[in-house]
């Protein structure tokens, strides 16, 4: 009921004008007892957007599935990704909980780690079975490239361009995947100089 009040409220009026008594009387809850559970305005709204997209979330974008191909699963992710995170109502909540980070940079990390942590570490466990396999280049930079084709999508919702985040974000993994190659290396020492 609250973190619910909470999200209808980000959605009318954005994440500057909502209040903790807006909270309180939206949802029936004195506001008292909102603060018992939640320390600040920053932290509910990180509490009600989490449990937003907890729902609308497929298991995909959670637990990016091993299909035995890395190209083939980490488009279908990417999909599914960027399906989640630029629909309307939570590319709104996620822009919300954005502005909650940069209002208090202390709970940012926790922020950073229920909203996008969970699919950054299936990323980073699909490309190391990858790596394992032969797929990638053993060598690559895994956190790196999570944080890339994350961070692309996040970038298109900040500047608003949700409609161009699907090509976006394919056109990138194709770069990323050309240079994980692992034959990418062999071809390098052939070149002439």
């Amino acid at each position: 009921m609250i973190l619910a009040a909470t999200c209808e409220l980000l959605l009318a009026n954005g994440y500057r004008r909502l209040t903790m008594e807006a909270v309180a009387a939206r949802s029936g809850v004195a506001k008292p007892a909102l603060y018992r559970r939640w320390s600040s305005k920053a932290d509910l709204v990180a509490a009600a957007v989490v449990a937003n997209l907890a729902i609308d979330a497929p298991a995909e974008v959670v637990a990016l599935p091993d299909g035995g191909e890395i190209g083939h699963d980490l488009h279908a992710w990417l999909d599914a990704f960027a399906s989640v995170a630029t629909d309307p109502r939570n590319a709104a909540l996620a822009l919300a909980l954005i502005a909650a980070a940069a209002e208090n940079p202390a709970d940012a990390q926790a922020l950073y780690g229920l909203l996008t942590g969970p699919s950054h570490q299936a990323l980073t466990a699909r490309l190391r079975a990858a790596a394992a396999a032969g797929q990638i280049r053993p060598d690559a930079d895994l956190d790196a490239i999570g944080d890339a084709l994350i961070g692309s999508i996040v970038i298109q919702l900040l500047t608003g361009r949700a409609a161009t985040t699907r090509q976006h974000a394919h056109e990138l993994l194709e770069i990323v995947l050309r240079g994980l190659r692992p034959d990418i290396d062999q071809r390098r020492s052939t070149q002439p100089n």
